[in-house]
């Protein structure tokens, strides 16, 4: 279980903190769109903020060898923020000035209460197991 929790981990990191990189640029450069394919990438700078420091945390913590009871509990702090965030950005059109979106909320709705799912499946099969 620990190397599917860690790879989910690992995959999820790497694609928050691309996306938030790449939003970034398209800022600065001057190329934001909401027209495809840039739609994917385009954020505010605070809302990729959020997803650069999340997808750092979590390959750092990865990197630094985090355990199977650490990669539960950081799948679970990140389950829980991201579902609060989808639940937010819907209840509130652009929350604490972030631009939260239908797509942004479709993105959080889905990888919030997946991330959340996984990280209870592990902590259950962790329980089990002991």
């Amino acid at each position: 279980m620990t190397a599917s929790l860690r790879a989910f981990l690992a995959v999820l990191g790497a694609a928050l903190l691309a996306q938030g990189l790449t939003s970034w640029l398209l800022d600065a450069s001057g190329n934001a769109s909401n027209s495809m394919p840039y739609r994917f990438a385009n954020a505010d700078p605070r809302h990729a903020l959020i997803h650069v420091v999340w997808g750092s945390v979590i390959l750092v913590l990865l990197a630094r060898g985090l355990d199977h009871q650490g990669c539960v509990r950081l799948a679970l702090v990140f389950g829980v923020f991201y579902t609060g965030l989808a639940v937010i950005g819907v209840a509130v059109h652009h929350p604490l000035g972030l631009r939260l979106d239908r797509g942004e909320n479709v993105f959080h709705l889905l990888v919030g209460p997946i991330t959340l799912a996984v990280g209870l499946v592990a902590l259950r099969a962790e329980r089990a197991f002991a």
